[in-house]
C-alpha cells in the first residue's frame, strides 16, 4: 500500500508543508488539510464532468465556480508549503463550502442531496484546528450546520429541463445516494486518519516519557556514583596528606572515574540531541587514523588498567567524509565497550579497508560477548539494559544506540556479530568523499 501511494505521489501531496520543525500534532493537522484540499480538487473535477453529462441547470456557471474553487484549493496547498498554516486552514474551511452553497442555490436545490455535505464540513474544523482556535471551530461548525438546516427544511427542489438525465427521478435518487455514501466515506476517512495519528501521538508520548525516565535513571545512578567517589576522594585529600604511591594511585582512579563520567554525560547528551532532532551534521574530509589515535589517548588509562592491548591495522592515509564529533563519539563508544567487556589482559583488534563507496572499520574483541536476545534488540535499535563490565564497570545502555543513530545521520551503518563467551565483532561503514 505504501509503495502504491509513493508511486502515485499521494504521500508527497499529503506531506506538503510538513517539516521536521513541526510537532507531531501540528504535522497531522497540515496533512489533514492537504487531504481535504486534494479530495476537494478531485470532487470538483468529478462533479464538473457529471453536471455536463447530466445536463444540470446552469452547469456553465457551476463549472466556472468549480474552476475558482479548484484554484483556491491549489492555493491552500501552496500556503502550506510556505508555512502559512493558519491562513491555509481558514481559506480551506470557507472554500470547500462554496460549491455546495451554489449548487444547492442555483442548480439542484434540495434535489440530489448535495447539502448533506454541509454536515461533513461542520466536523472538519475539529480535526484541522487546534483547541486554541476554538472560535474558528465554533464559527465554521455553526455556519455549515445553519446551511444544512436551511436547505433541509426551507429549500426547494431543483427544476430540471425535460429530456435531460436529471429530469428522471431515479437519476436524482442516484445523486442523493452518492452524496450520502460520499459523506460517510469522507467522514470515515478523516476519522480513520485522525485516529491513526492520535495513535502515533500516544506512542510518541510514551516514548518521550520512557526517555525521560531513562534520563532520570542515568542521572540518579550512573552519574551519582562516580560523582560521589570523586567527592569522597577529594575530601580525603583535603584532610590528610597521603603517601606518594597512594596519591598517584588515587589520582589515577580519579582520572578514570572522571573519564567514565565524561563518557556517560557525552552519550546522554548525544542521545538527547539526536532524539530531539537537534544534532547538526557537518561532514568534511577527515583522517581516520588521527581520530582513532585521539580516541585511544582518551581511553588509554582505562585500557592500561585492564591490561588491554591494541592490534591496529589502519593506514595513515585512510580518510573518511564525516562529521568529526559524531565519528569520534562512535569510535569512543565502540572501543570503550570493547575494553569494558573484554577480560583482563585481553586484545582488541582494529582494521580498516575500502569497501565499495565506504571505509569499513572492523573492531574485534574476545570478551564476554552477547546473547541472541540482546543482539536482536541492538539490531532493531531498541533500548536495552546495560550489564556490568568484566571488572564491574557500569554503562548506560545508550552507547550502541547512539552509534547507530549517529552513523545513520552521516549515511553510514553498523553491524554487530557476537557469541557469548567468545567475543564481539562490530563493523561500521563510514562514507568517503565524493
Amino acid at each position: 500500500m505504501k509503495v502504491l501511494l509513493d508511486r502515485l505521489g499521494i504521500r508527497r501531496l499529503l506531506n506538503l508543508g510538513v517539516t521536521e520543525h513541526l510537532g507531531l500534532e501540528s504535522s497531522v493537522r497540515v496533512q489533514l488539510s492537504n487531504l481535504i484540499a486534494v479530495l476537494g480538487i478531485y470532487s470538483n473535477i468529478q462533479y464538473s464532468i457529471f453536471f455536463v453529462i447530466a445536463g444540470a441547470p446552469h452547469y456553465r456557471i457551476m463549472n466556472l465556480i468549480h474552476v475558482c474553487v479548484i484554484t483556491s484549493l491549489v492555493f491552500v496547498l501552496y500556503l502550506n508549503i510556505k508555512g502559512k498554516y493558519t491562513l491555509s486552514r481558514v481559506i480551506l474551511v470557507f472554500t470547500v463550502s462554496v460549491p455546495l452553497f451554489f449548487v444547492s442555490t442555483i442548480s439542484f436545490g434540495s434535489s440530489g442531496g448535495f447539502y448533506y455535505y454541509f454536515l461533513m464540513f461542520a466536523i472538519v474544523p475539529f480535526v484541522i484546528f487546534s483547541y486554541e482556535e476554538k472560535w474558528w471551530i465554533l464559527f465554521v461548525f455553526l455556519m455549515n450546520t445553519g446551511f444544512y438546516i436551511w436547505f433541509e427544511f426551507f429549500g426547494t427542489p431543483g427544476k430540471f429541463e425535460e429530456g435531460t438525465l436529471l429530469y428522471r427521478k431515479e437519476i436524482q435518487e442516484l445523486f442523493r445516494i452518492n452524496s450520502v455514501v460520499s459523506c460517510l466515506s469522507f467522514v470515515a476517512l478523516f476519522m480513520f486518519y485522525f485516529l491513526r495519528n492520535i495513535n502515533r501521538i500516544q506512542k510518541e508520548m510514551t516514548r518521550i516519557n520512557d526517555h525521560k525516565d531513562r534520563i532520570f535513571s542515568i542521572l540518579a545512578h550512573d552519574l551519582r556514583g562516580p560523582m560521589g567517589t570523586m567527592s569522597n576522594f577529594l575530601g580525603y585529600l583535603t584532610t590528610s596528606l597521603p603517601e606518594r604511591d597512594e596519591l598517584i594511585f588515587g589520582l589515577k582512579e580519579l582520572k578514570k572515574t572522571t573519564n567514565q563520567t565524561y563518557l556517560v554525560l557525552e552519550n546522554l547528551l548525544d542521545w538527547v540531541q539526536n532524539e530531539t532532532k537537534k544534532t547538526q551534521c557537518n561532514p568534511k574530509n577527515l583522517s581516520l587514523s588521527l581520530i582513532l589515535k585521539n580516541t585511544l589517548d582518551i581511553l588509554n588509562i582505562q585500557a592500561t588498567d585492564k591490561g588491554i592491548s591494541w592490534e591496529i591495522n589502519v593506514s595513515e592515509t585512510a580518510s573518511v567524509y564525516c562529521d568529526e564529533r559524531m565519528t569520534a563519539t562512535v569510535l569512543r563508544n565502540i572501543l570503550s565497550n570493547a575494553i569494558k567487556y573484554s577480560h583482563p589482559n585481553g586484545r582488541v583488534s582494529i582494521e580498516a579497508e575500502l569497501v565499495s563507496q565506504f571505509m569499513e572499520v572492523r573492531f574485534q574483541d574476545n570478551g564476554v560477548g552477547m546473547t541472541d536476545d540482546l543482539l536482536s534488540k541492538i539490531i532493531e535499535g531498541k533500548r536495552f539494559a546495560s550489564g556490568f563490565g568484566t571488572v564491574g564497570e557500569k554503562g548506560t545502555g545508550l552507547g550502541l544506540l547512539v552509534c547507530m543513530e549517529l552513523l545513520k545521520e552521516q549515511g553510514g551503518s553498523l553491524q554487530v556479530f557476537s557469541q557469548p563467551q567468545v567475543g564481539t565483532k562490530i563493523i561500521i561503514r563510514l562514507p568517503l568523499i565524493n
